[in-house]
């Protein structure tokens, strides 16, 4: 794996083993029931609008990105799956914490395949501490794949539901997924 920066925080490991673990149980919305879902993450879970935007509202002024690492790597299984992957091809991958002040509520990966960073996408990689939701969903050319949930398996960052979907711009994929920690029930 090729470090773009050191950003990687020691105290948080990748964060693909939680929210890609090798036996997944990822369920698309059309196939688990919206009920089937604790009432305090049902609407977080499945909005599909910008989780930015919905976090930057809870707290105004205190929403802010912690970029944990931006690299060049593999793709998990899940990855090569949900962007139909083959062979070596390889990915530039942001990990980030959304948080409201210090306090972490949201871990978010996302897989961006090489294919897809050309033209005006090559701005993905220059985000910096600006949210990936703020620059997606401002371009006209989105699109989303139904969102998919699991619910996570233990974990020392106290993550509960995860969730991730599939995004085009121009017709280019990237695969966005987050977790979310149960302090996100303190804002509520």
């Amino acid at each position: 794996m090729k470090a773009l920066s050191s950003l990687h925080t020691p105290a948080i490991p990748s964060l693909a083993p939680v929210l890609h673990p090798s036996a997944p149980s990822w369920s698309s919305r059309n196939r688990r029931r919206a009920f089937s879902l604790p009432p305090v993450w049902r609407d977080w879970l499945l909005n599909e609008q910008s989780l930015t935007a919905r976090l930057s509202a809870l707290r105004p002024g205190t929403f802010n990105v912690q970029v944990l690492a931006q690299y060049y790597g593999e793709p998990t299984t899940v990855e090569r799956q949900a962007l139909k992957l083959y062979g070596n091809q390889r990915l530039w991958i942001r990990e980030v914490i959304l948080r409201l002040g210090d306090v972490p509520l949201v871990y978010a990966r996302t897989a961006v395949p090489l294919s897809t960073l050309t033209n005006s996408e090559r701005r993905l990689q220059a985000l910096g501490s600006r949210s990936l939701g703020s620059y997606l969903f401002s371009q006209p050319s989105l699109r989303r794949t139904p969102l998919q949930v699991s619910h996570c398996k233990a974990n020392a960052l106290g993550l509960e539901w995860s969730r991730r979907s599939v995004f085009t711009l121009h017709g280019k994929p990237l695969m966005v997924s987050e977790a979310f920690s149960r302090r996100l029930t303190e804002f509520l």
